[in-house]
């Protein structure tokens, strides 16, 4: 499916569409949560999609309504597996690479994920890990003592991960997918899901993780190598799909693409992928980012 967002809309048009737009993806959300709150017996619930799908506010979402419903909710990034820089510099230049990998599933420490997911389901006292991507080293977490009717939402592109999934699977166990599904056609051209995710990586990693358009360019081949190899394959197994294309998002970018890609330089090997975008958003009207309200989807991007 794809959204058709016309160019030439009034301010008010705008901030209508973009608060209806922002409703209906809360409304998968409150019913996703509903469903959860249902499930006789769920203990563990992932949450999964490729780079840049709204995964965090997702699972701010989730959290929110499913406290509002009387759980308490322990939200466990899969992150905190990873092992440390050292182990994964050595995987990556098996591979070939001088940078390290934190796609891969071989990244991932999943006899200490096991370990924990295991104490955790049987209610005793459970110490985390947490990664720090500074240092590159994994240090002491929180620590969860579980009671009755709490809940573990574990969130990470790594949820669908063979292994990973194998072990959440154990019990009681639902997770859900989350990616833009529907394209965008707007200023004369149509932008797909995985073009639209792109865009969003670019501007996010910019604004948020100080990596310029060029490097981000660079790493998306061996991301989207990875997801067709291990995520995208795995969807059908999951227990519900949300789908996060917002149909006034391409505007949005605009601004900050125009600012990030034009600095990539004519002699720089992504060149030719940076004046692609820019011509793709050429006719596109930008949108004001502050029209976007503090808690939409979007605050995750800008």
């Amino acid at each position: 499916m794809n959204h058709h967002y016309p160019n030439g809309l009034t301010e008010q048009d705008m901030i209508g569409r973009i608060r209806k737009a922002d409703e209906n993806f809360e409304i998968q959300l409150v019913r996703l949560s509903d469903a959860l709150n249902r499930a006789s017996g769920l203990r563990f619930f992932g949450l999964t999609g490729p780079t840049c799908s709204g995964k965090t506010t997702a699972a701010r979402m989730l959290t929110e309504r499913l406290e509002a419903l009387g759980h308490n909710v322990h939200v466990i990034s899969i992150d905190d597996f990873y092992f440390e820089k050292n182990y994964l510099r050595m995987i990556s230049e098996q591979k070939g690479s001088s940078e390290l990998d934190y796609d891969s599933e071989d990244t991932i420490d999943v006899s200490l994920l096991h370990d924990c997911a295991e104490s955790l389901a049987a209610g005793r006292p459970t110490r985390l890990p947490h990664f720090n991507f500074l240092s590159g080293l994994r240090e002491n977490g929180a620590k969860i003592i579980p009671t009755e009717g709490d809940l573990f939402l574990f969130e990470g592109i790594q949820i669908l991960y063979p292994r990973v999934h194998a072990i959440l699977n154990e019990g009681d166990y639902q997770s859900i997918a989350i990616c833009p599904l529907s394209g965008i056609t707007v200023g004369g051209h149509t932008f797909e899901p995985n073009e639209i995710r792109l865009m969003r990586r670019l501007v996010r990693d910019e604004l948020y993780r100080a990596a310029s358009a060029s490097f981000t360019l660079s790493l998306w081949k061996g991301v989207r190598e990875n997801e067709e190899k291990n995520i995208f394959p795995n969807f059908g197994t999951c227990s519900h799909i949300v789908d996060s294309t917002m149909p006034y998002e391409i505007g949005i970018l605009k601004p900050y693409l125009e600012k990030c890609l034009c600095r990539v330089p004519a002699d720089d090997p992504n060149f030719a992928r940076a004046q692609s975008i820019l011509e793709a958003i050429r006719n596109v009207e930008p949108i004001r980012s502050d029209l976007i309200a503090d808690k939409s989807l979007y605050r995750e991007f800008i």
